[in-house]
């Protein structure tokens, strides 16, 4: 699995919104010049963790984004899934790999299962809190 930088920004933005006093709103394009990331893209995907239930919008002139739920709440897999990356470490262990044609006489299939469930099982242990207060 390689994350992509969706994932990597969404990661940067969430753990951001933590460290903001109070729940306080704040801008995607604070948070894009703070860390010399693009804006739009940090819109976008502050959009998409609105959609998936992670941070509200708040409108108007000191509006932004910040977090619904508490920091310790919130694991790194939620983020992920959240901005719709893939889990899976290797592709035969995704939906698409339905057709692979060793997939059920393939010797390290099970090696992958058992890699990809404890790496998932870390994702939901680590929370939006860890991340940002490492």
């Amino acid at each position: 699995m390689l994350l992509t930088k969706k994932a990597s920004y969404g990661l940067i933005a969430a753990a951001e919104l933590v460290r903001v006093p109070d729940g306080e709103p704040v801008s995607a394009r604070c948070i894009a010049e703070k860390y010399d990331l693009p804006s739009p893209f940090v819109e976008k995907i502050l959009h998409e963790l609105k959609t998936a239930g992670i941070v509200d919008a708040v409108q108007g002139r000191y509006g932004g984004y910040r977090l619904i739920l508490r920091p310790e709440e919130i694991s790194v897999r939620d983020i992920l899934v959240g901005l719709g990356e893939s889990l899976e470490l290797v592709g035969c262990l995704t939906a698409e790999a339905q057709g692979c044609h060793i997939r059920d006489a393939c010797p390290t299939r099970s090696l992958w299962q058992q890699i990809n469930h404890r790496f998932v099982s870390l994702l939901d242990s680590l929370t939006l809190a860890d991340v940002a207060n490492p």
